[in-house]
């Protein structure tokens, strides 16, 4: 069973191609120094010249992998390209056990030169690192034939997972008969795979909490409410759908997974009336250690700034404290639209707590610190790039080793730049977050006071007129 997708890539040509060459995740573990030694040998032989110290399995169409960058880049120039996208990332992920290293980067390769080969540069490297074995392609955005552009678009699509069942069916591979024929956004496609919560994650996570506390479609939509969501039965609909509050359009719920149709949602609301739950009796209360410490917090300095802002904002989203367990989807709806950045949140919090940024001014003086420090790095550079074409042994080493410790700081600064312009767009948008959600909040306290203080007098009330008419 392959799937397939692809995207369009903005910003730097290396990155994509760096992270699909990644020996840790292209080197093949299964075999011995000797073996890899033999068959290195031999995709030397095959392949013309391919890496030979490991067993690699990195494949270029119309490139070579250790220079596909440039290549790609002299493509663009010769052609005049300046389009922002760079280039088009693609997978063709197999399903567990079904094939080998060899035969995925093979099926591989061959899709690479049916999709692209005529017309293309392409990276293909085949991933072991995960359980499913997983194709990435590297596609140049720009023809080096005729500097034409490559279209991502739902014609190319289908044509892409047409030509991959096709070979799979070659290779007597399993293929997916009823595809959706939707592609799943890139970034939503990155949240997920790395564990990161998403719109669709959290709408699960409150659909399953409301479920578990409802024995009608009524206590369902009434759970849901008190979450944020909105629920549409209409029987006019054929699919229920679902809406959070800051959501500009609904969502089909049996877009979440086979447990979220119309039918098997009833069904599970139904077997909680069938249900018959235990609770344990009360435990006894573990003794609480009270450490007293000498002084008082009233001179303790407060953080604030953008440190206490963001720091702030990461309590609030759930960052912050480590370990805790979150339950996304009682978050505010504010909040929910931020779970996928909780990595730049996170980084750029680091940024600001490990340089003690507490003002714009601060920031604004660290950052142009990082780009004249980068400035100097490049003549740097220039100047021993220079240098590295006249020296020889031992000082071309040393000359290489600075160049290499140089890059590395480029790296390090272009990322740090980014993340001050993050904090710099965000900031603002972040304090009016919190001012919402705190003025929600207050509301949502004065309501809940109205609420008990109504009950409160409506008991009195009864119990008077009880007592009075005895």
């Amino acid at each position: 069973m392959a799937v397939c997708e692809i995207w369009d890539v903005k910003g730097r040509l290396d990155h994509p191609i760096d992270y699909a060459e990644n020996p840790e995740k292209t080197a093949n573990p299964r075999y011995t120094d000797a073996d890899l030694q033999a068959m290195g040998d031999v995709m030397k032989y095959a392949t013309n010249g391919d890496k030979t110290e490991k067993q690699f399995f990195v494949t270029g169409v119309n490139c070579d992998p250790d220079t596909a960058r440039d290549e790609m880049m002299i493509a663009k120039r010769q052609w005049n390209d300046e389009s922002k996208i760079v280039c088009y990332h693609g997978f063709q992920s197999f399903k567990a056990g079904e094939v080998t290293p060899e035969q995925a980067h093979e099926v591989g390769v061959k899709l690479a030169e049916k999709m692209w080969g005529d017309r293309f540069q392409v990276v293909v490297a085949t991933h072991l690192n995960t359980e499913c074995l997983h194709n990435h392609f590297v596609v140049n955005s720009v023809s080096y034939v005729d500097g034409k552009h490559y279209h991502d678009n739902k014609k190319n699509l289908r044509l892409l997972r047409q030509r991959s069942d096709e070979l799979c069916r070659e290779y007597s591979l399993s293929v997916i008969e009823h595809p959706s024929g939707r592609k799943k956004p890139y970034a939503l496609y990155q949240a997920e795979k790395n564990g990161l919560p998403t719109r669709d994650t959290v709408a699960r996570q409150a659909v399953d909490e409301a479920i578990s506390k409802s024995f009608t479609l009524k206590d369902f939509d009434r759970q849901l409410s008190k979450m944020g969501y909105s629920i549409n039965f209409d029987s006019s609909r054929k699919y229920w759908t679902i809406i959070g509050k800051g959501w500009k359009r609904p969502k089909r719920l049996y877009q979440l997974g086979d447990d979220y149709t119309n039918e098997r949602i009833t069904e599970r609301i139904r077997e909680n009336s069938y249900a018959v739950k235990f609770s344990r009796f009360a435990e006894q209360a573990k003794p609480v250690k009270v450490i007293r410490v000498k002084g008082t917090l009233k001179d303790a300095k407060k953080i604030g700034g953008l440190r206490g802002l963001y720091l702030h904002y990461c309590y609030k989203l759930g960052i912050l404290p480590k370990g805790k367990k979150q339950n996304y989807a009682r978050l505010h709806y504010l909040l929910k639209d931020d779970l996928m950045k909780m990595d730049a949140i996170t980084k750029e919090t680091r940024l600001l707590c490990h340089n003690h940024i507490d003002t714009a001014e601060q920031l604004l003086s660290y950052k142009s610190s990082l780009e004249s420090e980068m400035q100097e790095l490049t003549e740097q550079r220039k100047g021993l790039y220079s240098q590295s074409r006249k020296a020889v042994g031992t000082e071309k080493e040393a000359v290489k080793a600075r160049l290499s410790e140089i890059t590395g700081r480029m790296k390090t600064i272009r990322k740090e730049v980014r993340l001050c312009e993050g904090i710099e767009a965000r900031s603002e948008t972040l304090k009016e977050k919190l001012a919402v959600i705190r003025a929600d909040e207050k509301e949502k306290q004065g309501k809940e006071l109205v609420k008990h203080e109504h009950r409160r007098r409506s008991g009195r009330a009864n119990r008077e007129d009880e007592l009075g008419g005895i």
